[in-house]
């Protein structure tokens, strides 16, 4: 069962007021994401289609954006920790379409789709938790994502407006 967002941003926005633990001129340290792929064989998009080296580099990108939106969307010193449950990226591998069987093919169909756990913890005590799946439905629409030549530029989109709706309002 997911807790209801109002509470979980009231406690975020009363952290924030508070600011760091202790009253020394010493700031807390940004947030930050930590983030587990749980079962990464079972990945549509993780496992037989991929080499390792794409595995790994496709596993750091998602690391590196979820760490990025907690910087910018969570008070200093909040930790979220992300479990991925599963994970399927946008497009399709199309072997038939390209020799060496690793063309992405987008499709209004082929949207991406991040099954997530996750736990908020500020010093060390659990603040919120939930569970949920992240869908971009309409990921083709979006005019910034679709000019980008950038890596999981649609998976990026997706993961930044999860985080500006479901903690909106917690890092001012």
């Amino acid at each position: 069962m997911r807790p209801p967002l109002v509470p979980l941003v009231t406690l975020l926005a009363a952290l924030t007021a508070a600011g760091p633990a202790s009253a020394g001129t010493r700031a807390a340290s940004p947030a930050v994401a930590r983030v587990n792929f749980v079962a990464p064989q079972n990945y549509v998009d993780g496992n037989l289609q991929w080499s390792s080296v794409d595995q790994r580099l496709t596993f750091e990108g998602l690391s590196r954006l979820f760490d990025r939106e907690a910087r910018r969307a969570l008070p200093p010193g909040t930790t979220i920790e992300i479990d991925i449950l599963a994970l399927d990226l946008a497009g399709r591998i199309d072997p038939l379409a390209s020799r060496t069987g690793e063309l992405r093919v987008m499709r209004p169909d082929t949207w991406p789709s991040l099954p997530l756990r996750y736990r908020l913890l500020r010093d060390g005590r659990v603040i919120g938790r939930g569970e949920e799946t992240l869908r971009a439905m309409n990921y083709l629409m979006d005019p910034v994502a679709a000019r980008s030549g950038a890596p999981l530029r649609y998976e990026r989109a997706m993961i930044a407006g999860w985080f500006r709706t479901r903690f909106a309002g917690a890092s001012s």
